[in-house]
């Protein structure tokens, strides 16, 4: 969840954002933004999103039929995405289900 998707989301997201500009890499030192960067990591957020929509035709949570830390950092990776302008596309029916299911648990409105 965390290489495939957050990753990929903070890579298009820290080289796309003006105020993040001279920030591309968080840490102490500058680092100029670089759009292929940024291109890079849509690209791979799109990846990201069809390999959990084919996780999710035969799995109700992302690790099995049971929700656990998967679904949670999974969750905190599509909000993200949808917050930088990358929400899940239409034609991912299974995951856009699996986030409107999780979505609704009290966990995830704390």
């Amino acid at each position: 969840m965390e290489r495939n998707g957050f990753y990929a989301v903070m890579e298009a997201f820290r080289n796309t954002v003006p105020g993040l500009k001279g920030r591309g890499l968080p840490g102490p030192h500058d680092y100029e933004q670089i759009p292929a960067l940024a291109e890079r990591g849509r690209l791979r957020v799109s990846h990201f999103y069809e390999q959990m929509n084919s996780r999710l035709a035969d799995n109700e949570f992302v690790a099995g039929p049971r929700y656990s830390v998967a679904d949670i950092t999974a969750l905190v990776t599509v909000d993200f995405a949808a917050r930088a302008k990358m929400p899940i596309p239409e034609a991912h029916s299974r995951l856009r289900r699996w986030h409107t299911q999780v979505s609704a648990r009290p966990s995830a409105k704390a």
